[in-house]
């Protein structure tokens, strides 16, 4: 998608866009005074430092230095470029887009059906997730109907889930599509129908004869599907799930999270099942925190979701071989992240759907409350594995206790859990921290031997030394300059401190930036992204247009993210008129102090070198000229 939107359609856009509700879909914000904050969702952190500024349009991550407008925000959280980020925020707020003159009617083709390629799979999603609920109930005789009874979900909890039937017929959902207005390749790159083999040239329905469950992104919108067979004999497999497609990664996706994320942060944490029946017969029971991961096993990508909603996790895979291997493949993911880890243990080996079934919410709940701390269940497993009553086999159950206790960071957790090992185990603690000691001395080795490599590789490739100043405020990217606060870094900090004060107050009070522009010279101001940040605000000024300076930072900060500016922009601190005059007045000072002790020193430097008598009399006049 490339064309160009108006400047007066971008602004449309901002100023229907919520910010707070905009970023509010994607990750939980709570108030805090007149900002928002949350964990940010660009990178791992426990203590929330991504704060929404909404009278400014604006948010900012004190921890990563990530921040931006609504169309940012959309940029950097979906991967996508600016324009899509406008074309989707536009039909969020409903702004009509003008469309672009082209040269043909082919240009013209081509260019809508690109722009429209990922909006029409949302839409064929959402409507053929109705068409199924449609198919679930109109047909109440069919054997997805009644096979659906026999699960004993609820009616109304059914419709909440959009629980559907897949039609048993091999192309009815194709007809159903093309009589919707939507196309074979459109219905091909969603996955709702697949290419013959046999037949070129004719398709068939990926879902048949299925009890479907629709999948949802982050934002409530449906993106996939996973169908269940409804025969007890079966050839097929037991599930069928969507590919993933433009609009679905699998291991980003959460089944049932927005259903749930309400539950998460109200009761503290939440539950992770292992499919989609049992993440509804858990909220059956009364726990809609429950979620469950997405067609594949679960993934960093979706523990990093999780966390942003809880640091407490109940897991309730089934009590299987191969539900036990996932329950402790999960703990490898979860522990680096510092979640409090517990594990459900289901009476009798059953599932949650199954145990709701036979023994009712109340067993459930027993089993929710009854949930042990990972360290338990990780023992048992490991002294079922091996031999506890031999050296050898506490060897093996300590090497293998070792390999998740080396994966928590806080060193006292770990500390309390190595010391509870050895206590059942009956042996000397010392010999626990000794094993662990050596093996983390060893991933240390292995980590700094794969940074040096890495390091002299990037050495190798680095062809120039870093420039002095740091790179333009535009839109060609710059290779090998080092970021603007490396820059900000080398200089006083009471000048960058005194930059940053005049920036801000500039773009708050129209008579400093008037200041600025004639009691500043341009070159008093430093080559950072700083001193060119002032040098916009006060050429606006000096036209006429002050009242455009922070959209127009803000539209630079965009396009060359920047997490200076970004802050800045994100600063809603009002100023009183008399710490306004005298923050000034100090600043100022400050930056032409600095400016003639910088002339100063280097007309002495020069002075040193002059060769000729002439030469120094002209460096001593320009000296001794210099404000006292």
């Amino acid at each position: 998608m490339n064309r160009a939107i108006p400047d007066e359609i971008i602004e449309e856009i901002r100023v229907r866009t919520d910010i707070v509700e905009l970023i509010g879909s994607y990750i939980p914000l709570k108030r805090s005074g007149t900002t928002w904050k949350a964990c940010c969702p660009f990178h791992d952190e426990k203590t929330p430092s991504f704060h929404v500024t909404p009278s400014r349009g604006r948010y900012y991550c004190f921890g990563c230095g990530k921040g931006g407008d609504v169309f940012r925000f959309l940029m950097d959280y979906e991967g996508v470029d600016f324009p899509t980020a406008a074309n989707l925020l536009a039909s969020r707020c409903g702004v009509i887009i003008p469309e672009k003159q082209y040269s043909s009617p082919q240009e013209a083709r081509q260019a809508k059906a690109a722009r429209n390629r990922k909006d029409r799979l949302y839409a064929l999603h959402e409507a053929l997730g109705k068409f199924y609920v449609d198919s679930l109930w109109k047909d109440q005789q069919s054997p997805v109907h009644q096979y659906f009874l026999t699960r004993g979900i609820p009616e109304e909890l059914a419709l909440h889930f959009g629980i559907g039937a897949a039609p048993d017929g091999w192309e009815t959902t194709l007809n159903w599509g093309l009589s919707q207005g939507f196309t074979i390749d459109e219905m091909l790159d969603g996955g709702i129908i697949l290419a013959s083999e046999r037949k070129p040239g004719k398709f068939y329905d990926r879902f048949r004869n299925r009890l479907v469950f629709p999948i949802w992104n982050e934002q409530g919108k449906v993106v996939a599907f996973s169908a269940r067979t409804v025969e007890a004999e079966s050839d097929g497999a037991k599930y069928v799930n969507s590919p993933e497609t433009m609009i679905f990664r699998k291991s980003h996706v959460l089944y049932a999270l927005p259903l749930a994320r309400q539950a998460m942060q109200k009761q503290g944490f939440f539950i992770l099942c292992e499919g989609q029946l049992d993440t509804i017969a858990m909220h059956r029971a009364g726990f809609t925190n429950a979620v469950a991961p997405q067609g594949t096993a679960f993934t960093h990508e979706q523990a990093q979701i999780l966390r942003r909603y809880s640091e407490k996790a109940y897991i309730c895979f089934d009590s299987d071989g191969a539900g036990q291997k996932a329950t402790m493949r999960t703990f490898e993911i979860l522990l680096p992240l510092e979640f409090e880890i517990k594990v459900i243990s289901l009476p009798g080996g059953k599932d949650p759907d199954e145990l709701l079934k036979n023994e009712g919410p109340e067993a459930v709940a027993r089993a929710v409350d009854g949930a042990g701390d990972f360290f338990d269940f990780l023992y048992r497993q490991k002294v079922a594995e091996h031999d506890a009553s031999s050296p050898m086999g506490i060897t093996r159950i300590v090497t293998d206790f070792i390999g998740y206790l080396q994966r928590i960071k806080n060193s006292v957790t770990r500390s309390m859990y190595a010391s509870r090992l050895a206590d059942l185990l009956g042996i000397n603690e010392n010999a626990v921290f000794s094993e662990l000691n050596k093996f983390r001395k060893k991933e240390k080795f292995e980590k700094a031997r794969r940074d040096g490599f890495k390091a002299k590789a990037e050495q190798q490739q680095q062809q120039q030394p870093f420039p002095q100043t740091a790179p333009a405020m535009n839109n060609t990217p710059v290779e090998n300059q080092p970021t603007s606060v490396d820059i900000l870094n080398m200089m006083p900090k009471e000048i960058v401190h005194a930059e940053k004060t005049l920036l801000s107050l500039a773009l708050v009070d129209e008579t400093v930036a008037q200041r600025l522009g004639t009691e500043l010279p341009s070159d008093q101001l430093s080559e950072t992204v700083l001193g060119r940040a002032i040098n916009e605000v006060v050429k606006l000024t000096m036209g006429g247009e002050w009242d455009l300076s922070f959209q127009h930072l803000s539209d630079l900060e965009r396009d060359n993210s920047d997490p200076v500016l970004g802050e800045i922009l994100a600063d809603s601190r009002e100023f009183k008129p008399k710490f306004i005059k005298k923050a000034s007045d100090d600043c100022l000072c400050a930056i032409k102090n600095h400016f003639q002790e910088r002339k100063k020193n280097d007309i002495l430097q020069r002075l040193r070198s002059a060769s000729t008598p002439e030469e120094k009399q002209d460096l001593m006049k320009e000296l001794m000229a210099l404000p006292k």
